[in-house]
């Protein structure tokens, strides 16, 4: 079953779908150590890589995060908006120059952390999600408490 079949029976029928996004293999011409590992294997190195990037799949709504996952057997899980902490993105020297980044979205349920990596446009893709989870907020009426530390 592909991802949008997946998708078609999930989403509600007032829920805005803003993207999807998968990994990319992007860097790998940037980075010495796949190069060399691309040759020495005659390019087979690049089909573990690619599937494992791109059978992680993100899709944003304006009600929740859906991540789905995996490549013979499917796993799907979502995280409600409003319930995001937080989020953060993050690009290294060889990320930087494929355009790529990871971005990590702290959430109270109970997928807690989830981090995807190479994704391209991090910090639009971020910037998106947290427009996208302080609007569910508000929609919602929900109020983020944060706790004081005592000392």
């Amino acid at each position: 079953m592909k991802n949008e079949e997946i998708l078609r029976g999930m989403l509600e029928s007032d829920e805005k779908f803003f993207w999807q996004v998968t990994g990319s293999t992007a860097d790998w011409k940037f980075n010495p150590i796949f190069l060399l590992l691309t040759i020495c294997t005659f390019g087979l190195f690049l089909i573990p890589l690619a599937l494992k990037r791109h059978y992680y799949y993100y899709v944003l709504t304006s009600t929740r995060l859906i991540i789905i996952k995996g490549i013979l057997s499917r796993e799907v899980d979502e995280v409600e908006l409003f319930r995001i902490v937080d989020s953060k993105s993050f690009q290294g020297p060889i990320d930087r120059m494929a355009n790529l980044g990871t971005i990590t979205v702290s959430s109270t349920d109970k997928t807690g952390v989830v981090v995807m990596r190479k994704i391209p446009y991090p910090h639009d893709v971020r910037d998106t999600l947290r427009q996208a989870y302080y609007k569910a907020r508000q929609d919602r009426g929900t109020v983020l408490l944060e706790s004081i530390a005592s000392q």
